[in-house]
Order: C-alpha cells, then structure tokens, then sequence
C-alpha cells in the first residue's frame, strides 16, 4: 500500500488519497514550501516531484525520525525540530503518533521562522493543532506580507484558540479585499458557503487561499 516505514494510515489518507491540503491551492514547480507540523514528511513526499524547496517543522522527534528515515538519503529537504508558538521558550510535548513519554522541545514565534528563511513563502502549509493563532491571529498582517497561498488545518477545540477567536479571524479574513480562501470539511467537501449558516457544526475544517500580490 505504501513504501513509509512506521507507515500512519490516517496521516497518509489526508494527504495522499483525500488531498486535503490542495483542493483549491495547489503547490506548483519550483515552489518555496513551508510546512508548519510536517510530521513523518508525507506532504514533501508528495510534492517533491515538482521540484520544490521545501522546509518542514516539526515538535515531535519521533516524527522528525520517521521522516529522515524515509527520505532514504535525500538531503534535499530542510528539517526543523520546533514547536510554534507566540513566544519563545522550552514546551513539553506529547508526540501523537508515539506511544513514549513527554519530551521538551523549543518553541519559536512565526515572526522567528520568517526572519531566518528571510524570502516569500510560496506555500504554507500547516497542521499545528490550535496555535494556528500564532500565524492568522498574532501575526496576521505579516502573514500576508510574506505568503502567497496557503492550506491548513483550523481547530475550533481547546483554551489556547477558542472557537469565538477563530470566528473572528475567520470572518476578518473574509472581508479582507487582499485576500481569497475556501473552506472545506476534512472529507474534502466545499463548505465555503455552508459553514457560515452552521459554525458551531464543526470542530475542525480546512482553510485554503491566497493571498493577492
């Protein structure tokens, strides 16, 4: 079914078979990539063939194991041990993928990784469970300074991005003439529309868009 060592099924559907990140942007040749909870690396995997430069970030070792050992000796791929956040400091954390105890990891700002990759951002990519806040809430107006598209994850449970902040920024976004987005449930299906009669329906979507140059 696959050629992944410490293979996550769940993972591998989203990316592979219900294409969840590039149903309405799509990552093209040559592409700057930026992919925030990369994970075991399945997104680069699927792009790779478009001859991108790319740079995952990852809290999870465990993660960040599993995908050096599938890149199989490919060293074209940037890969950063780090957690996002809104500050710097060191975090605990709980891999989800791993049954292994909790292990510390840095956290750094969005405003920390745009200084050091210091370029556009060509795809954005991210999964970061919640601190999505850090990127469309904290430090919205340099997200649009510095990328072009984008798809990810919203997670509308837990304290550190409640669901009334993401209304917000969802609905600032929206009347924000610079920038386009979709929505979409994580089966695939187009909820632009739809979401907005029944926002309390869902715990999490997909968020995919541009922003206009």
């Amino acid at each position: 079914m696959n050629k992944f060592e410490n293979f996550d099924e769940c993972t591998y559907a989203e990316i592979f078979e219900l294409n969840q990140y590039e149903k309405f942007m799509q990552v093209e040749k040559g592409d700057f990539v930026l992919d925030l909870g990369c994970s075991k690396g399945y997104f680069y995997f699927k792009t790779k063939n478009k001859d991108i430069n790319y740079i995952g970030i990852d809290g999870s070792l465990d993660c960040i194991n599993d995908f050096l050992t599938n890149l199989n000796g490919d060293t074209k791929p940037k890969i950063l041990h780090a957690l996002i956040e809104d500050s710097r400091s060191i975090k605990s954390f709980s891999s989800m993928f791993h049954d292994n105890k909790t292990q510390l990891c840095l956290s750094i700002t969005f405003e920390d990784i745009i200084n050091i990759i210091n370029r556009k951002i060509d795809f954005l990519k991210f999964d970061i469970e919640g601190y999505e806040k850090s990127l469309l809430k904290t430090n919205y107006d340099l997200f649009k300074k510095t990328v072009h598209k984008f798809s990810g994850e919203i997670h509308f449970l837990g304290t550190h991005f409640p669901r009334e902040e993401v209304m917000l920024v969802l609905s600032e976004m929206k009347n924000d003439s610079n920038l386009v987005y979709k929505l979409y449930s994580l089966d695939g299906v187009d909820i632009t529309d739809y979401f907005w009669t029944n926002p309390s329906y869902y715990t999490e979507i997909i968020i995919s868009g541009y922003v206009k140059q």
